[in-house]
């Protein structure tokens, strides 16, 4: 965390979308605690996304690019964040990496409203480090759902509720006893993001994705087996019983 952010009580939700939000997120940093599971979790969401050649990609809350500029040298992505600092960061990255403008599209997206695109655009949504920043995740899962081609493919992913995580990881909270007393009452959240954060269990995480009409087809975790830090999921819009066998598994080689 910066230092500006750490030493806030609490922050509000303009954190996400003025711009202080990319200094803080800083996943590839040194320093970060987590920086070797966002690498693991961020090669999966390469490779599973990639599994498509030529696909139409939505990665929605993108930030500066991490997954958006990689994946367009092969498919069709829109970048999609609330922004416009993180949009900028990516602009730079995709300039930098060489990525025709015509294969990256930048849009400016609240992921807590209806998103701006037609039923069925991509082939793939990525939705990653975004749902515990969301007031109605599931709301925001629908939309997801939504905008998925037929046999499309979603890949979002949730922070684990269950605190132990946080044991392994001692420098995310700090030496202050309250403050850790506080973050594990909370799931994981440290002070000063409660109340805009929300961290889910395992059982919530499932809770959400079929009510929002998906299924899951794989499953990946980061993190301790017996309490991951985060976890991630494949899934794909539920189908009807009376489906072809091949409408109900849309993903074959996924697995």
């Amino acid at each position: 965390m910066s230092a500006v952010l750490a030493q806030k009580e609490s922050l509000s939700r303009t954190v996400f979308s003025d711009g202080s939000y990319a200094d803080h997120f800083r996943p590839d940093a040194q320093d970060n605690p987590f920086r070797n599971l966002y690498a693991a979790k961020r090669r999966d969401l390469l490779r599973f996304a990639d599994s498509r050649p030529g696909s139409r990609v939505l990665d929605l809350g993108g930030g500066p690019g991490r997954i958006a500029v990689p994946l367009a040298r092969s498919h069709t992505v829109t970048l999609a964040d609330i922004s416009d600092e993180m949009l900028t960061r990516a602009a730079r990255a995709a300039e930098e990496s060489g990525v025709p403008a015509k294969d990256l599209s930048l849009v400016r997206v609240d992921a807590r409203e209806p998103l701006p695109f037609p039923s069925g655009s991509f082939d793939s949504v990525i939705a990653a480090d975004l749902l515990v920043h969301l007031p109605d995740p599931t709301a925001a899962l629908r939309e997801m759902c939504r905008v998925l081609a037929p046999n499309g493919q979603l890949l979002v992913d949730t922070t684990n509720r269950n605190p132990l995580w946080m044991l392994r990881h001692p420098s995310y909270v700090g030496r202050r006893p309250q403050r850790w007393l506080s973050a594990w009452r909370a799931g994981g959240v440290l002070p000063e993001w409660t109340g805009i954060v929300t961290h889910h269990s395992r059982a919530q995480f499932h809770r959400m994705l079929e009510d929002a009409g998906l299924r899951i087809v794989e499953e990946r975790a980061y993190g301790s087996p017996l309490a991951p830090k985060w976890m991630l999921a494949v899934c794909a819009a539920r189908v009807p019983e009376t489906a072809s066998p091949r409408e109900r598994d849309p993903l074959p080689g996924s697995r």
